[in-house]
C-alpha cells in the first residue's frame, strides 16, 4: 500500500478449524494467493531490511493500530487464537496458538473458557500464563490508555465499569489456574476473531502495570520475535526471541526497520539490495515498470488483494456537515473516483461507491453514486448543494504520503464546482491518525483507509459509524457520525447471525451510504509488495500481510 490503513486486512472468510498445532510456513516452495508458487531454499540468520516513510502509530500492542504496524505485531506477539504462516487461503484459518484448543462455549454462548498450554515464554524469560491475557484485556479497558481495541470489548460482563472508571479489572474476565474464562453480555458470533487482534496478546507483569497513554516503545513479547529497541520517526529493531520454542517460523536473526526515506530513495534501496522491503509502497507511477520488469507474483514484485475501503470522510460533528445530508450527498456525486484511483498508480485497486467491499459477507452492489464523473454528475451535485455550503469554507486533512498530496488537489478542484473553497492541511501518517482520532478535531474532510480486523460486516459499519463508541482521543469513526436510530440499528445487527446477519448489513450499507452519506467510499485497495533480490521463503498472510516471521535471505 502506499500509505498505511487504519487497519490490517483479512481477505477471505474467517473459519475455526481442529485443535492441531499451527503449521510453520517454511521456505521449501511458497503459493501466493494468485496460486503462483516459487521456490527458495532457506537460509536462516542475517539481518532483514525494512523501509518506511513515515514511523508506525505505536508498538504498544494496545494502541497500534496500522496496517504497517500490525505487521511487526504478528511477528511479535502470541495469542489465544491466531493465524497460520501460510499463504492463500489457508492463512485465514483461525487456530489455537497459546489455547490448547478451542474453548468450551457454554450458556448460551455467553461463556468461553479456554486452557492455556505451557511453554510459551516472553522474550524476558517469564511465563505466559491465563493471567498474561487476562491482564492484556483489562489493560485495553483501562479509560487512561485510551485503547482503539476498548470498541472489541465492551460487551464483556464488568467492561463498562472499566471504561467509567469505576472498576479496575472486568468482572467477566476470570483466571482459575491454567483456565481463562470470558463472560459475555449478550451471545456474540464473532469473539473468537476479536480476540485474534494484536491488542489481546499475552502481555508480561511490566507492561500490565503501565497505563501510560503514550505506549510503551520496547514491551516483552512471546512471538518468534521481539521489539529490542525503538527510536520515533528513525528505527525499529527486531531480534528473535531466544525463548520461543513454538513452531512458527523465525528465520532471520533481526530485522531492522528504516524510517524517513522518500519512495524514491526506497525504491532504489530495495533494487539494489540495500533495503530488502519497501513497506510502504514505492511511487506510484513506478508500479507499472516493477511489473514490467519483474512479472507478478513470481519473487520480486507481489499484487495482493485486499478486504478495504478507501474514504473521504465528512466530519458530521463540525457545522459544515452537522445535519447538512444534502451536502454529503453533494460531495459523493461531486468526486472523480476514477481520476483519484489513476494518483494510486498500477493495480491499485477498484472503484467503490460503499461502505463494505466486494467479498465481504452482506455485500450487496450499492451504485448510489457515480463511478466515473460526467457533467450530468456535477451538475446534479450542484443542485444538492445549492443554499447548503454555509460559508464555503473547508478544512481537508490529509497524509504527506503519497499519491496523498495529488489526490488532495483533485477534491480541491472538484468540491470547487459546488461551491467548497477547501484548505489542505497534511501531516505524516500516524500523526494525521493520532489527530483525527481526537474528538473535537478541527477538519471538515479527511482522507481514510479502512482494512478489515476480520471478515465480517461490523467490522466497518459499527465499528466506523456507530456514535456509541466515540471517546475522547483514539477515535475511528472519523466522520463522528452519531445517529440514534441507525446506532441502535447497528447494534441489533450486530447480534444476528448466519444470513440474517448479512442480509440486515447488507441493507445497513445501502441505507447509510445513500441516505446518511457520512463518508464519500471511493476505491478498495490492493497491496502492492516490492522485495529485495535477497528476499526469501516470502509469505503472505490474509490477515497481517507480509509474514516477517517467515521471510528469509537468500
Amino acid at each position: 500500500m502506499n500509505a498505511a490503513a487504519r487497519r490490517v486486512g483479512l481477505w477471505s472468510l474467517v473459519a475455526l478449524v481442529g485443535a492441531a498445532l499451527l503449521v510453520a510456513a517454511g521456505c521449501g516452495g511458497t503459493k501466493s494467493s494468485s496460486g503462483t508458487t516459487t521456490t527458495t531454499a532457506a537460509a536462516s540468520g542475517g539481518t532483514y531490511v525494512v523501509e518506511l516513510t513515515t514511523d508506525i502509530d505505536y508498538t504498544d500492542p494496545a494502541l497500534d493500530y496500522l496496517t504497517t504496524g500490525w505487521e511487526i505485531q504478528y511477528a511479535v506477539g502470541c495469542k489465544l487464537l491466531n493465524y497460520p504462516d501460510r499463504n492463500g487461503a489457508a492463512s485465514s484459518q483461525l487456530q489455537p496458538e497459546v489455547a490448547a484448543g478451542l474453548p468450551k462455549v457454554s450458556d448460551g454462548g455467553k461463556t468461553y473458557t479456554f486452557t492455556i498450554r505451557k511453554g510459551y515464554r516472553f522474550n524476558t524469560g517469564g511465563p505466559v500464563t491465563a493471567q498474561s491475557f487476562a491482564d492484556a484485556l483489562n489493560r485495553d479497558a483501562s479509560p487512561t490508555l485510551q485503547s482503539p481495541a476498548q470498541a472489541f470489548l465492551s460487551d464483556i460482563v464488568g467492561a463498562q465499569a472499566v471504561l467509567a472508571g469505576k472498576a479496575k479489572t472486568m468482572s467477566g474476565v476470570v483466571v482459575k489456574g491454567d483456565k481463562l474464562t470470558i463472560e459475555l453480555a449478550d451471545a456474540a458470533p464473532d469473539l473468537l476473531a476479536r480476540l485474534a487482534m494484536p491488542f489481546f496478546q499475552a502481555i508480561d507483569p511490566a507492561l500490565a502495570a503501565d497505563r501510560n497513554p503514550n505506549g510503551v516503545n520496547t514491551p516483552a513479547s512471546c512471538g518468534p520475535y521481539y521489539i529490542a529497541d525503538r527510536i520515533p520517526n528513525n528505527s525499529i529493531t527486531l531480534l528473535r526471541n531466544r525463548y520461543y520454542t513454538g513452531p512458527r517460523p523465525h528465520n532471520v536473526s533481526e530485522i531492522d526497520y528504516k524510517i524517513g526515506n522518500t519512495p524514491v530513495v526506497i525504491e532504489h534501496d530495495v533494487q539494489t539490495g540495500t533495503a530488502d522491503y519497501a513497506a510502504s509502497g514505492v511511487p506510484p507511477p513506478n508500479y507499472k515498470s516493477i511489473s514490467d520488469k519483474y512479472g507478478v507474483n513470481r519473487d520480486r514484485f507481489w499484487v495482493e488483494p485486499q478486504l478495504s475501503v478507501q474514504y473521504l470522510a465528512m466530519n458530521t460533528s463540525r457545522p459544515l456537515f452537522k445535519d447538512n445530508v444534502k451536502l454529503r450527498q453533494a460531495v459523493n456525486w461531486a468526486i472523480s473516483r476514477d481520476a483519484l484511483l489513476e494518483q494510486g498508480g498500477y493495480f491499485a485497486g477498484v472503484l467503490t461507491d460503499q461502505i463494505l467491499p466486494p467479498g465481504m459477507p452482506g455485500f450487496k452492489r450499492v451504485s448510489a453514486y457515480p463511478l466515473q464523473l460526467t457533467k450530468q454528475d456535477v451538475a446534479r451535485a450542484q443542485r444538492l448543494a445549492k443554499g447548503r455550503t454555509r460559508g464555503g469554507k473547508a478544512i481537508l486533512w490529509t497524509s504527506t504520503t503519497q499519491p496523498a498530496p495529488l489526490q488532495a488537489q483533485i477534491y480541491q478542484q472538484d468540491l470547487k464546482a459546488i461551491g467548497l473553497d477547501v484548505q489542505v492541511q497534511q501531516f505524516t501518517r500516524a500523526v494525521q491518525v493520532q489527530k483525527e482520532g481526537v474528538k473535537g478535531a478541527a477538519y471538515d474532510f479527511t482522507t481514510e483507509g479502512w482494512a478489515a480486523d476480520y471478515a465480517d460486516p461490523s467490522d466497518f459499519i459499527n465499528v466506523l459509524l456507530d456514535g456509541r463508541n466515540i471517546t475522547a482521543s483514539n477515535n475511528y469513526n472519523v466522520a463522528y457520525f452519531d445517529d440514534p436510530a441507525y446506532n441502535k440499528r447497528m447494534a441489533s445487527a450486530s447480534l444476528l447471525i448466519g444470513d440474517q446477519r448479512y442480509d440486515t448489513y447488507g441493507v445497513l450499507d445501502a441505507d447509510i451510504t445513500a441516505n446518511a452519506a457520512p463518508w464519500a467510499a471511493r476505491a478498495n485497495s490492493t497491496n502492492r509488495i516490492f522485495v529485495s533480490a535477497n528476499s526469501g521463503c516470502f509469505t503472505y498472510n490474509a490477515v497481517f500481510g507480509v509474514d516477517l516471521s517467515a521471510l528469509c535471505l537468500k
